[in-house]
């Protein structure tokens, strides 16, 4: 029986990372209201949801490798709550501008 290998756990930071750029892309916009709140969360729920494909896709397990990945995983973790959220009528467009001005802040260019 084939042993299934774990993707490097660099290409799953990269991985993540570019979930986190889809986000960051679109949050200015919205911030600045040039984008609506249902857009914002699609794109938050899409970004996950993409990059935990391309992690099954590689032969991933579901968990971080790595501290950063660690780290990384939490951040996308809350970009599917705060986004799913939304949707499901927990919270409102001011928890999601939250969550956006902390990722544009932490994740956007400086």
């Amino acid at each position: 029986m084939p042993v299934q290998s774990t993707p490097a756990p660099n290409a799953q930071v990269q991985r993540m990372h570019a979930a986190i750029d889809k986000v960051v892309a679109v949050g200015p916009g919205f911030l600045r209201g040039d984008v609506d709140v249902q857009h914002m969360t699609d794109t938050m729920i899409g970004a996950v949801r993409d990059y935990a494909e391309q992690e099954r896709t590689a032969g991933g397990d579901g968990l971080p490798h790595g501290v950063e990945a660690e780290r990384l995983h939490e951040v996308l973790r809350e970009l599917l709550g705060c986004g799913s959220g939304f949707q499901a009528r927990r919270c409102d467009a001011a928890c999601v501008a939250r969550t956006i001005t902390f990722m544009v802040d932490e994740f956007g260019a400086h």
